[in-house]
């Protein structure tokens, strides 16, 4: 009998890299203030990933960039 035992953050992890895919994402603060602004100003209400996944269906409603 396999007696391995695995922690919830083990599991967790696991779980999140079966059914996410994760980016990171970097804003220059002298040439991006607007894009940053705006995220800070949203974030608490919407949070980042709603933000983004908001912005990214814009995109491709309109044909991209």
């Amino acid at each position: 009998m396999n007696n391995v035992s695995y922690t919830s953050t083990e599991v967790k992890t696991a779980w999140k890299q079966r059914n996410y895919k994760r980016y990171e994402v970097n804003f220059r603060l002298d040439t991006d203030k607007e894009i940053i602004a705006y995220i800070e100003a949203n974030k608490e209400r919407f949070g980042t990933t709603e933000i983004f996944r908001a912005a990214m269906e814009a995109l491709i409603k309109n044909g991209g960039i």
